[in-house]
């Protein structure tokens, strides 16, 4: 089963799909977010007050992330965007599919939306069960060149016998 996951085009075509939906939701809230004003302050309070969250995601919610929404409205833009970007083009394809998982479970564990759990369980089964995920992107264009460079840090060293 997982060389028939690994090596077949059939689930590497599937996984395009997936991406090309995920980035399509990643790039469409990128970009609501940069044509209008995006300030989430006044929302995150009063969800964090409102006592429906876990305490200890409020409590990270009020000491971390309240006194920065500034910092955390940029980041969750340019996250969002990259995230779109990377999964659209197959580049660190399960490196960005966990990113976006995080961020998904965030958005979950702060708004309580369905979406971001459908999206969450679409990036969950990409980091889970995607050696293929990249095959159809440039992910092995980019293994291939990393590969020509770290063959040379990655000499097998001799081992020196000591029979002293």
């Amino acid at each position: 089963m997982r060389n028939f996951l690994k090596n077949s085009l059939f689930i590497a075509a599937a996984f395009v799909l997936a991406r090309i939906y995920l980035s399509y939701m990643w790039l469409s809230n990128a970009e609501n977010k940069i044509m209008y004003d995006f300030s989430i302050g006044s929302m995150l309070e009063s969800q964090v007050n409102s006592g429906v969250l876990p305490s200890w995601w409020a409590g990270f919610m009020k000491l971390f992330v309240l006194p920065n929404t500034n910092l955390f409205e940029a980041l969750v833009t340019v996250g969002e965007f990259s995230v779109g970007i990377a999964l659209l083009l197959g580049v660190f394809t399960r490196f960005s599919a966990i990113m976006g998982a995080l961020m998904n479970f965030s958005f979950l564990m702060t708004f309580q939306a369905t979406l971001d759990l459908q999206m969450l369980i679409i990036h969950l089964i990409i980091i889970l069960l995607a050696g293929n995920a990249g095959r159809i992107g440039l992910d092995p264009y980019i293994k291939n060149h990393f590969n020509k460079y770290t063959r040379y840090f990655n000499k097998p060293q001799k081992r020196k016998e000591n029979f002293a």
